[in-house]
């Protein structure tokens, strides 16, 4: 969304273009001193809005990236972090190995990460542990968007409508593990283009 990608730009110029107006029209009857500030911030407001509207967006260097284990892979537009974590649900607690990428300028999270199914999952089917997984994000307060599944591949889109975010997400079961793709994005934040390449690029590796 080109409008939303530079809305900082268009407000600048808008609010500059604003300014010039009431200082130079004819009818000005504002105080001479704030006419003045209005004659400088103007224009000023104008020529640093077109320049960051008009300056090109850095070109993002796509790479793949595999979890530790080898056994996934995701492709990101910048060099990810590694990190790990523990998730706790209940009193069960699984350690969760991740890397993670922050786009730069805007409000979106990037994670690729897999982790151990608790004890009581791995004897379920892939049918029941959706189902399973389902059900926790309703109970945190996220609103099931989209859900499909191709292959081994789960893609789900999740609302959080009281924090005003939006996640897509892609997993997929292997053995005793859960694997993930998680591009998550405050309202106005979108690049569909952006999360869309993240998630899609997801791919389990053959063994």
């Amino acid at each position: 969304m080109p409008f939303v990608k530079h809305i900082d730009s268009i407000i600048q110029i808008i609010l500059g273009s604003v300014f010039t107006w009431l200082a130079f029209r004819s009818s000005n009857k504002l105080p001479a001193r704030t006419t003045k500030i209005f004659k400088i911030c103007g224009p000023a407001l104008i020529v640093v809005g077109g320049l960051l509207l008009l300056q090109p967006n850095s070109t993002a260097s796509w790479e793949r990236q595999l979890t530790s284990d080898k056994a996934a892979s995701a492709e990101f537009p910048g060099p990810a972090v590694a990190q790990d974590t523990t998730d706790t649900v209940g009193t069960v607690s699984v350690k969760r190995t991740s890397f993670t990428y922050n786009v730069r300028g805007r409000d979106i999270s990037l994670f690729l990460s897999y982790s151990t199914l608790p004890e009581n999952a791995r004897a379920l089917t892939d049918a029941q542990r959706m189902q399973s997984t389902l059900a926790y994000f309703a109970s945190q307060g996220s609103r099931v968007v989209r859900s499909e599944t191709t292959g081994s591949i789960h893609r789900l889109t999740l609302r959080q409508d009281d924090n005003k975010i939006t996640v897509q997400m892609a997993l997929a079961y292997v053995g005793d593990n859960v694997y993930r793709v998680v591009a998550s994005w405050g309202d106005g934040q979108e690049d569909k283009p952006l999360t869309d390449r993240f998630v899609n690029s997801f791919r389990i590796s053959s063994k």
